[in-house]
């Protein structure tokens, strides 16, 4: 239980900013690539930007690597959201068809 208020307060001294990284990286992808998808649909991207953002900080936080290294892995995180999204839906889809494939014996 220790480790999980640590990590809740190295949220709240620093992390809180991860969020809003992948949210602003988002915010740009929609905005560069002129989405004509509702607000909704954009809110919603740019919500799961920062919940995958956060993972990752919850991931990678206490590696050894310079914090421009982990902003950028944030940021890239937030940017390609709905493909990693995507993807682990896709393999759950795979993986619930023939788990087979994936477990070996």
């Amino acid at each position: 239980m220790d480790s999980e208020k640590s990590l809740f307060e190295e949220f709240l001294n620093g992390g809180w900013i991860i969020p809003v990284i992948g949210a602003a990286s988002m915010l740009a992808r929609l905005l560069s690539m002129g989405d004509s998808s509702g607000l909704v649909c954009q809110l919603k991207k740019i919500f799961v930007a920062s919940l995958t953002s956060t993972i990752m900080w919850a991931l990678i936080h206490d590696l050894a690597l310079l914090d421009l290294h982990k902003a950028v892995i944030y940021g890239i995180t937030g940017v390609i959201s709905p493909e990693i999204i995507q993807g682990i839906v896709n393999f759950g889809k795979k993986f619930s068809k023939s788990p087979d494939k994936f477990i070996k014996k």
